[in-house]
């Protein structure tokens, strides 16, 4: 509820707009966000991607500043209204895992970084900030781009450009994919793990490679299964089995 008569309803919809984007960039809130006015007051639907991710605690500079501004004009409450079941849960181990992944594909709406335990996404606002950002713009705009070529190799569009962009250590995606796993690795302590995308193609069944394609070490897992077939401790790189 407002604490004042609203004067310029087109900048207070941009101020509301405003903190909700702040609030995905630093990985607060997932991307379907939706902002509704109703009478005198704004209501923001949001899906979090863990139970205390809009604690102050996890504000960003620009989270703060807009929620202030807010604030001074409105009177704000939460309430959770439900379980958003078009995204999975995010991971709930209450130990910090030996290793994380990137990952992301056309349909995942949660943090592109999977915990290597559980094999489950990890918030973003749990991490500390890369590249010298304040917030995790960075990685979010990699996820948005590599969900977008997904996208359009499924479509079978630009065939052989889109999946070289998403299997090809070279490529310039895997190239920003693997300098995001650097930083995160020196900012956290913990190795991250870029994954690498093998699947069936117009040009014929792509057989996932039994040797890393950098280091042509045995990167193939053995024993008891987990949600990955290969990975290289050496070029920290992982993947899944496809065969003929």
């Amino acid at each position: 509820m407002p604490r004042a008569p609203i004067c310029g309803e087109e900048a207070i919809s941009s101020l509301m707009w405003d903190y909700l984007s702040c609030l995905y960039k630093n990985g607060q809130i997932l991307k379907d966000y939706l902002l509704v006015k109703n009478v005198d007051s704004y209501i923001a639907f949001v899906t979090i991607p863990g139970g205390d991710a809009l604690d102050d605690a996890y504000n960003n500079i620009y989270v703060s500043k807009y929620l202030a501004e807010i604030k001074n004009k409105f009177e704000i409450s939460t309430d959770t209204i439900g379980e958003n079941l078009n995204t999975d849960k995010s991971s709930e181990c209450a130990e910090k895992p030996e290793w994380y992944m990137l990952y992301t594909d056309w349909a995942d709406e949660e943090s592109p970084v999977v915990c290597g335990r559980c094999g489950k996404s990890v918030p973003l606002y749990k991490f500390p900030h890369i590249s010298g950002e304040q917030e995790h713009h960075g990685v979010l705009g990699w996820k948005e781009i590599y969900r977008d070529l997904d996208s359009v190799w499924l479509y079978c569009l630009s065939d052989r450009f889109t999946y070289r962009q998403m299997n090809n250590i070279d490529s310039q995606l895997s190239k920003i994919g693997r300098e995001l796993c650097r930083e995160f690795e020196t900012a956290t302590g913990i190795p991250f793990y870029y994954y690498l995308f093998y699947a069936d193609n117009l040009s014929g069944t792509r057989k996932t490679p039994t040797r890393c394609p950098v280091c042509d070490g045995d990167w193939k897992l053995t024993g008891e299964k987990t949600f990955i077939d290969y990975k290289c401790d050496k070029c920290r790189l992982v993947a899944d089995e496809v065969s003929n």
